[in-house]
């Protein structure tokens, strides 16, 4: 089983690399209504190389017990044949497959042939041994057997994320291009508290820091602009005596009703170049609605893209929402909100959870990447401003 170890190792991470680049960063299927039952297959794919990558690195089957298999990598092949067909419908609108996607694909298919073919010969003599599951590793570096049992837990995520994803969205109209193309972070929080209050710590620089999790110090510079305004340094301490440094400044503030900026930094550190958002409050009977949106380019060309939409975007997304939530915890009237919620365990424990699939709270703060309109599932919070652009 060793060459079908490797073959299947190798198998493995080009698949991630497809799924990552080409489904994920690339294409954006999950996002694209027509590629829905193309992504309803690939999360079928998920289950199917999960249960692989689980038994080729452990177990053996004797006897009877290779009907399991047989009836596996069937699925495994009915599957890739219903993905390629379904491809034809929907990556039509796109002008079909990326030229890179497809001689991926022609690769992945010629791997995973010889893997089939190298699993026959090393299971058929296994048929005539008395049925049996053994653990039986196949003869790889130990290392090796425990990096795709890895693979197979995150192909396990992945199953259960898209799946639960795939079951909780709607069919839904085709979108447009721009809400297609948009991944503004936007984040938004109906805070039981004066309008005032949201405005005065949300603006002073120093109330700020408290509850806004993204920054430890953000301090004015000397000098204004023609406009009257200040430009201010922010500073995020990374750990490991790390820091990266940045500028923001207003462009323009409406007292109690909406503040534009922009931002950027010139620490090769940080990923983000430059940004522009805004800040958005209304009134409410219940209190105060409070709403940003935000983008910005990076830095690093095609790598800091792909470390953006995998993972810097999100974790910024997130760590916006969490931010969020301790102001309005705080406006509501709890006090120990700021010094419980700036632990960087909690965030860490929270950013877990919502891997795992749990969903904000009723009355919670959220957020989510988009175009920067109403949240686009239903929410609690009435009236929501409209789309806005940073």
């Amino acid at each position: 089983m060793s060459a079908s170890f490797y073959l299947l190792l190798a198998i493995g991470l080009l698949g991630a690399f497809d799924v990552v680049y080409f489904h994920i960063y690339r294409c954006r299927l999950h996002s694209r209504p027509e590629c829905r039952r193309e992504v309803l297959w690939h999360t079928v794919r998920h289950l199917v190389y999960t249960l692989q990558l689980f038994w080729v690195p452990h177990l053996r089957f004797h006897g009877a017990a290779l009907l399991m298999l047989g009836v596996l990598y069937a699925a495994d092949v009915f599957v890739a044949w219903a993905d390629v067909w379904e491809e034809r419908d929907s990556r039509a609108p796109q002008g079909g497959l990326p030229r890179g996607e497809y001689f991926m694909h022609v690769v992945l298919s010629l791997l995973v042939g010889l893997y089939l073919m190298t699993t026959f010969q090393a299971v058929w003599p296994d048929r005539l041994l008395p049925t049996a599951i053994r653990v039986e590793p196949p003869a790889v570096p130990v290392v090796l057997r425990a990096f795709m049992t890895l693979m197979g837990a995150v192909t396990l995520a992945a199953f259960v994320h898209d799946l639960r994803r795939w079951i909780s969205r709607p069919a839904a109209p085709a979108a447009t291009n721009h809400e297609l193309l948009a991944r503004r972070i936007v984040v938004e929080a109906l805070i039981p508290a004066p309008i005032e209050r949201v405005w005065e710590r949300s603006q002073d620089p120093d109330l700020h820091t408290g509850w806004d999790l993204r920054f430890s110090a953000i301090r004015y510079l000397p000098g204004q602009d023609a406009r009257g305004f200040q430009l201010m340094e922010y500073r995020t301490r990374l750990g490991f005596g790390l820091e990266v440094t940045g500028w923001g400044r207003y462009l323009q503030n409406v007292p109690l009703e909406r503040s534009t900026f922009e931002f950027g930094s010139e620490d090769p550190k940080s990923l983000i170049t430059h940004g522009r958002g805004v800040w958005l409050y209304e009134r409410r009977p219940e209190g105060t609605f409070f709403k940003t949106v935000f983008d910005y380019e990076t830095r690093h060309g095609v790598v800091g893209e792909l470390l953006d939409f995998c993972l810097f975007r999100p974790l910024m997304q997130l760590a916006t929402e969490w931010s969020f939530e301790t102001l309005r915890r705080w406006c509501e009237g709890d006090e120990q909100a700021v010094a419980h919620r700036r632990s960087r365990w909690r965030f860490l424990c929270f950013l877990l959870t919502r891997a795992l699939g749990r969903k904000p709270g009723s009355g919670a703060a959220r957020s989510w990447l988009g175009s920067g309109r109403a949240f686009p599932h239903p929410a609690p919070v009435a009236h929501p401003i409209a789309e806005v652009t940073p």
